[in-house]
């Protein structure tokens, strides 16, 4: 399967999770999740695919594929993959502060990030409520987006340095002040103008504890729900971690690192097949009330149990 032509994805994977989807997806309380996953190959042979993205988890550059996904999530703690998208670089643009011609993506991801999401909302009809995602994809264009177009909510975390009003008549006169300079306490929220932005949203501030230094760790939210409560923001936000985890099953629990394909159809395939793998999964936790790790450990004992009575058999024969 592998080797045959590369697998429509979009159209497979959307009627393979439809049937499944369809009974927990809702416009009341559905999530739908954005995030990217490096999947790591330094070993495999650089190609428009298989090229160099900086991880900011090592803070350096390795050979990897770029994988942008898209996950439905709510309050029932349903996790399905909704869609993905693989960043290609086949551009060649000289870079004048490395000196060098480097490759790029002929679209952007947040470009790639709105067409995708045209996708879901337009054509797939997906039912949801918010947008959540990482702060990198908080861009000013990617909110009025959400806002504007897709007529939904989002709840993202901003970069401590993003430019804020305070009032109507500090926009007006391009007053804007730094999130992290606004007095606010910890764990509440306040509406502000968020710079370039038209409407009012509500922004935010959670403090936590960093381990035995005791260090505060500042999270800044914004979100154009502004009924929302500080409580129910933060609530909210918490069901990003439905992708991180969907990210490390794919990696543990499906392989989809370590392929040894080499040519590209075949690594397309390749992931494809572990998304569904995740699927499939996923039915076997609601059916039977356990996770994805414990599933796999008994997938795996029950095939050792099944090989050792073969080999027995073999042996007596």
């Amino acid at each position: 399967l592998l080797l045959n032509d590369e697998i429509e994805t979009d159209k497979v994977l959307w009627n393979h999770v439809k049937p499944i989807l369809r009974d927990y997806e809702n416009e009341e309380d559905g999530c739908l999740l954005i995030d990217d996953s490096l999947l790591a190959k330094p070993y495999t042979k650089e190609s428009d695919m298989v090229c160099w993205h900086y991880d900011h988890t090592i803070g350096k550059s390795r050979r990897s594929i770029l994988m942008l996904n898209f996950h439905y999530t709510d309050a029932s703690g349903i996790s399905l993959p909704v869609g993905y998208e693989i960043i290609t670089k086949s551009e060649k643009e000289y870079d004048e502060k490395k000196k060098k011609w480097v490759k790029k993506s002929k679209f952007t991801k947040n470009e790639i990030m709105r067409d995708k999401l045209e996708i879901l909302h337009f054509h797939n009809q997906l039912k949801y409520r918010y947008v959540l995602m990482d702060k990198w994809f908080a861009s000013v264009e990617n909110l009025v987006f959400i806002d504007e177009v897709l007529k939904k909510k989002f709840v993202s975390p901003l970069k401590k340095n993003r430019k804020v009003a305070l009032s109507k008549e500090d926009k007006i006169n391009g007053n804007y002040v730094s999130i992290s300079s606004v007095d606010m306490g910890d764990c509440s929220s306040r509406l502000v103008y968020l710079e370039g932005y038209e409407n009012t949203v509500k922004i935010t501030k959670q403090v936590s504890k960093d381990g035995d230094d005791d260090e505060s760790i500042y999270l800044y939210l914004v979100t154009n729900d502004i009924d929302l409560t500080t409580d129910r923001i933060l609530e909210i936000y918490k069901r990003r971690w439905k992708i991180e985890e969907y990210h490390k099953s794919l990696k543990q629990n499906l392989k989809v690192e370590h392929s040894p394909t080499k040519v590209q159809t075949s690594q397309l395939n390749h992931i494809f097949l572990s998304v569904c793998g995740f699927i499939k999964l996923e039915r076997l936790r609601l059916n039977y009330k356990m996770n994805h790790f414990t599933i796999k450990e008994k997938i795996y004992i029950e095939a050792l149990k099944t090989a050792y009575q073969k080999v027995e058999e073999l042996e007596y024969t």
